[in-house]
């Protein structure tokens, strides 16, 4: 025979915790956004934040040795060689895709009718 519980229906008892904890949540959320409306936050005044690593690494590398030549013609260059390579090697294989499609034509056409 099973003993007597103090709780009836566990699944009941998990349920009332539940909606427990999400009222809880709630009106924590409800207290986070009236505090971020109002503009008091509990860990005190916000700091500003530093600017970026690159943003520094900017105002301080001045003394860099200077390249004669600009960086954004180099830079342009180095693309331009790139773009090149890649168009070649798309006519190459456009090329060797109509040669495929002109000698399947070329044999499709030449076969005997009756051959099956």
């Amino acid at each position: 025979m099973p003993w007597n519980r103090n709780d009836p229906d566990p699944l009941e008892a998990k349920r009332r915790l539940l909606a427990e904890q999400e009222r809880a949540l709630a009106e924590q959320r409800r207290q986070l956004s009236e505090q971020l409306r109002t503009g008091e936050l509990p860990g005190g005044p916000v700091k500003p934040s530093e600017p970026p690593v690159w943003r520094m690494e900017d105002d301080h590398g001045s003394d860099r040795d200077v390249d004669p030549t600009p960086a954004r013609k180099r830079h342009l260059a180095r693309q331009r060689r790139r773009d090149m390579v890649v168009v070649l090697i798309l006519i190459v294989a456009l090329l060797i895709i109509v040669g495929i499609g002109l000698w399947i034509a070329y044999v499709h056409v030449s076969a005997p009718v009756g051959a099956a």
